[in-house]
C-alpha cells in the first residue's frame, strides 16, 4: 500500500501488484465498495488466503473492456474503407 506521502491519483502510478485500499484511492471509491466489487466477481483480483491482489495489467484491460474500448490497431485502409 501506499504510504501518504507516496499516494498519487493515476493508474500509472500503481507498482504492477497492488491492493484493493491502492485502487480505492486511485478510483476515488471507498475501500468497501473495492471489496464489495472483488467479492462480486466485478473486478479482477486473486485471493491469496485473506489478502487480494489486484494486477495493472488486468485492470487495465478490465477497464478497457467496461468503457467497450478495443485495443485492435486500425490501419488508415480500414478507417478509408468504413
Amino acid at each position: 500500500m501506499f504510504t501518504s506521502s507516496q499516494r498519487n491519483t493515476e493508474l500509472k502510478d500503481l507498482p504492477e501488484f497492488f491492493t484493493l485500499a491502492d485502487l480505492s484511492f486511485v478510483l476515488g471509491i471507498s475501500k468497501t465498495t473495492a471489496y464489495r466489487m472483488a467479492d462480486q466477481g466485478r473486478i479482477p483480483c486473486i485471493r491469496l488466503g485473506k489478502r487480494i491482489i489486484l494486477s495493472k495489467s488486468h485492470l487495465k484491460q478490465w477497464i478497457d473492456a467496461e468503457i467497450g474500448f478495443e485495443s485492435q490497431s486500425t490501419t488508415t485502409e480500414d478507417i478509408e474503407n468504413g
